[in-house]
């Protein structure tokens, strides 16, 4: 008897079930006393057909209650989706009342039912709902209470998750649809967007999703921007194409990425260029674990290269995006030979018996420091890896017969600033001055900064808005390109596709950020408000953060620029442009290079800096010069 109780009710603890049971009967019976005692027929009550009557009807609601599996609804995830088998149980029951009392004779009429049934149903959804919403959601003291934007089809599924979850409340819908406005969806009332920040100081508003996967890139952008004045945190869910599936789910709501706010409509990868570049081809990135190295790896994996060769200084870089590529083909069941190499591009030998031993087709060379600011305090180190690793890279492939050698510049080599970008600029020398001939093609692509790489700016900026600031920026003028890391790594390796040999190939990076923007956007995005530096107070709320200016660094610019003779051509890709600038020949580019080692060798730092100024990078460094790595005569 225990177990068919058990399977009726559905719920393992028997003693649980039978109470909801024991609470709904006595709702019932209370319902239906006072339903005869409103209408002055309390004397029915003493009569035994009529009690007989009424436990009929009672216990025909409960039995239709239990087959419709009422019991098995947890209370605290209950919805209004409930009221469906409560009214079919209540109906029931009326229905059989009235019967009864037409074939009995009883004195039990239209109205009294009436005020049963309605009785009934609002107080067995009552108490289930007043328990869900007073007494489980006042146990979590962290109760986030949300807006959503969008009352379509998705704000609609993310209404239902939110309120299965124990810890969100959702308040109000958004939506810009004039249609929609005043009306309510899902028990929510939607308002206009010009009403979000008075809804979120009237129900003290904790988090708005923005739950509109359709929406053009650009659009959700300027509802981003629009939203950025809230004081609540701000999430989002993310595009139809990063759905895994229809339904949407707690779980889709992510926090906005700075691609949400910098982004732009993404071009699709041309197949044709990227398969040209890579298809069954022996492949060789060097840098192979950096930011820019390992996404190239990534996106060239896709496109399945007879072997991909993962060359790369650091053993730690190296185990991680091998380890992550060998999953990520067992996974998705391709077969692509992975060789991880631990190697130093300043290794030339090295370079060459690789290239030899696996017949290596196409390079890319990203193997570099990139960080201003150590450079310009590890100058020597930095000239030996940028610069003659980028000599030994080339050299070893036109030894090697390799049939293509993609080189990975940077803006910061147009007329720079530091010693990073003008050994950048020396490397485009040594890749410009060489001879194309028919073995191999030496090509280069120059762009901007990545989100997300190491060391930038966003991971920076989200470090110190964590740790509730100051957020700190070198300058209120300074401005930076950016581009999302795949799409910098796709159009580096369709770019790699129409190279010729001796061109640059500038990947079109949008407009340039004002980077004291981009910290007051993030930090206005985390639900916290930026304080500028001239406006900042003595006592700080806990939800201002503060900015503040550094000042340049040494070498740095102001403004990145990507061309140098502001020439440059269309391509078949519509973001990438092609330039061909002038260098220094092949026999100046080597005497300036055995210039440059012999300094290296002397750590002659001024002396460096004469050489890469006299060989034409454009090189505009003054002030004092130093490297932290000198060891002078210790030894």
């Amino acid at each position: 008897m225990k177990f068919i109780l058990e399977v009726c009710l559905g719920v393992k603890n028997l003693t649980r079930g039978s109470f909801h049971v024991f609470i709904d009967v006595l709702i019932l019976y209370c319902c239906f006393f006072i339903a005869v005692i409103i209408n002055g027929k309390s004397d029915l009550l003493s009569s035994s057909y009529s009690l007989l009557m009424i436990s009929g009807c009672v216990f025909l609601a409960i039995f239709i209650l239990l087959v419709c599996g009422f019991y098995k609804i947890v209370i605290k995830y209950v919805t209004l989706k409930a009221a469906i088998p409560v009214a079919l149980s209540i109906t029931s029951s009326s229905l059989s009342a009235s019967i009864f009392s037409v074939a009995f004779g009883t004195k039990i009429g239209v109205s009294d039912i009436f005020i049963y049934a309605l009785l009934s149903l609002l107080s067995i959804l009552g108490v289930r709902l007043l328990y869900r919403d007073v007494i489980v959601r006042k146990k979590n003291l962290d109760e986030t209470r949300v807006l959503i934007y969008g009352a379509g089809e998705a704000g609609r599924q993310l209404l239902n998750s939110l309120s299965s979850a124990q810890r969100y409340r959702p308040m109000a819908f958004i939506d810009d649809k004039k249609e929609l406005h005043g009306l309510s969806v899902g028990g929510l009332k939607v308002f206009a967007p010009e009403s979000s920040i008075d809804l979120v100081s009237k129900y003290d508003v904790d988090l708005v999703v923005l739950a509109i996967p359709s929406i053009s890139l650009k659009k959700r952008q300027e509802i981003l921007i629009e939203l950025q004045d809230l004081k609540s945190e701000i999430r989002i869910i993310p595009g139809l194409t990063e759905l895994m599936s229809n339904s949407i789910d707690t779980t889709d709501v992510r926090p906005i990425c700075i691609n949400d706010i910098l982004g732009r409509e993404s071009v699709p990868p041309n197949e044709k260029l990227m398969f040209k570049a890579i298809k069954k081809k022996i492949i060789m990135v060097t840098g192979a674990g950096g930011s820019i190295g390992s996404e190239i790896c990534r996106q060239i994996i896709i496109s399945q290269p007879a072997k991909l060769i993962l060359f790369e200084i650091s053993e730690f870089a190296l185990y991680l995006i091998y380890g992550e590529l060998n999953n990520w083909c067992a996974d998705n069941d391709i077969n692509v030979d992975l060789i991880p190499i631990i190697g130093n591009v300043q290794d030339s030998i090295k370079l060459t018996g690789v290239f030899k031993k696996y017949s290596v087709t196409t390079v890319f060379h990203a193997a570099a420091y990139k960080h201003v600011p150590l450079i310009e305090s590890n100058i020597v180190e930095g000239v030996k890896n940028n610069v003659f690793g980028t000599k030994k890279v080339v050299d070893a492939a036109i030894e090697a017969s390799v049939s293509l050698v993609v080189f990975v510049s940077t803006d910061k080599a147009v007329r720079p600033t530091n010693i990073m970008g003008a050994t950048k600029r020396m490397s485009e020398f040594i890749c410009s001055s060489v001879p194309n001939g028919d073995k191999t093609v030496i090509s280069m692509v120059r762009f901007g900064n990545v989100l997300g790489s190491s060391g930038s700016v966003v991971p920076l900026f989200e470090k110190q808005i964590m740790k509730g600031g100051p957020v700190t920026v070198t300058h209120p003028e300074v401005t930076r390109y950016f581009m999302t890391i795949s799409e910098a790594a796709q159009l580096v390796i369709q770019a790699s596709a129409m190279a010729k040999g001796g061109e640059i190939y500038l990947l079109d990076m949008g407009d340039p950020v004002k980077i004291v923007d981009l910290a007051y956007s993030m930090i206005k995005l985390h639900g916290k408000v930026p304080i500028m530096q001239d406006d900042q107070h003595h006592e700080l709320a806990t939800e201002h953060i503060p900015i503040t200016f550094t000042g340049l660094r040494s070498g740095e610019k102001l403004y990145e620029e990507l061309l140098v003779n502001n020439s440059s051509v269309t391509t078949e890709h519509p973001l990438i442009m092609s330039a061909v600038e002038s260098c220094p020949d092949l026999l100046t580019v080597n005497r300036y290079l055995k210039l440059l080692k012999t300094a290296c060798d002397e750590n002659d730092l001024e002396r460096i800096r004469k050489i890469l100024v006299d060989v034409g990078t454009g090189l505009q460094h003054f002030g004092d010069i130093g490297d932290i790595g000198d060891i002078g005569d210790v030894f």
